[in-house]
């Protein structure tokens, strides 16, 4: 790993939640605020290409009747990425699009990302893939520039006491995220990405809906795939810098 990447990101061999909100209860909160409106009433632009950041890996990955995509990102420029777009396109066998995350007012974490380091590596994955007329097959995805300015520093958010498992309540790692910064942190996305020799056999998203300056939280990240006998890697980028 990358020092730069340190301050948000870990990776740790598995051999095998408290205090925040699950992401099944953030999309409840979210269709409640938004009601029974159209998911066609409006749709979120890429903008600009972004040319500093690519995308070294697309998993789409289903078990279980669920679907998550994950994205592999690396800043290849020497200056800090702030709430750049994340688009993906999921397609069927037969190359028709059955989900794309562009639809406007869902959660930000799946539809850009808080801040990449400077030659950074790190997982963003979308695990709400809801496949409308066609079962997924495969998935690409496009990146926009950044829309906030570089940060002068970076926050530093750390993970620590680490474990995964494939039972009760399903596929699920477990992580204490903690914010060592003096910036408070709201909705706070946990990436977790499942690797079994190189390959990726489980990915899935978590929120912790605030996080004081020097304040830890427990979360459980619901995993699609699986995650035994699995090293698991944490992107828990910042959503605040100032």
């Amino acid at each position: 790993m990358r020092p730069a990447a340190a301050a948000f990101a870990a990776g740790l061999i598995v051999l095998g939640a408290s205090g925040c909100e699950t992401t099944q209860q953030q999309s409840a909160k979210i269709a409640r605020t938004l009601g029974h409106q159209s998911a066609i009433a409006g749709t979120t632009r890429l903008g600009a290409a972004n040319r500093d950041v690519r995308i070294e890996q697309a998993v789409l990955l289903t078990a279980a009747g669920q679907s998550a995509v994950a994205l592999k990102l690396t800043n290849t420029s020497t200056r800090t990425q702030t709430d750049f777009p994340v688009l993906i396109e999921v397609l069927d066998a037969k190359g028709s699009a059955v989900y794309r995350n562009n639809t406007s007012g869902i959660e930000p974490s799946i539809q850009q990302f808080a801040l990449l380091a400077p030659h950074a590596t790190a997982w963003w994955v979308d695990n709400e893939v809801l496949a409308s007329g066609g079962v997924p097959k495969t998935a690409t995805g496009q990146l926009g520039a950044a829309t906030a300015p570089a940060p002068g520093a970076v926050p530093s958010i750390t993970t620590e006491a680490v474990s995964a498992s494939d039972s009760f309540p399903g596929p699920h790692v477990s992580v204490t995220v903690r914010n060592r910064s003096t910036i408070a942190q709201r909705q706070l996305p946990v990436y977790a990405v499942a690797l079994r020799g190189g390959r990726v056999v489980g990915a899935g998203r978590g929120i912790i809906a605030s996080l004081a300056p020097g304040a830890g939280a427990q979360v459980q990240v619901p995993m699609v795939g699986s995650v035994s006998e699995s090293t698991i890697s944490l992107t828990v980028p910042p959503t605040a810098s100032r």
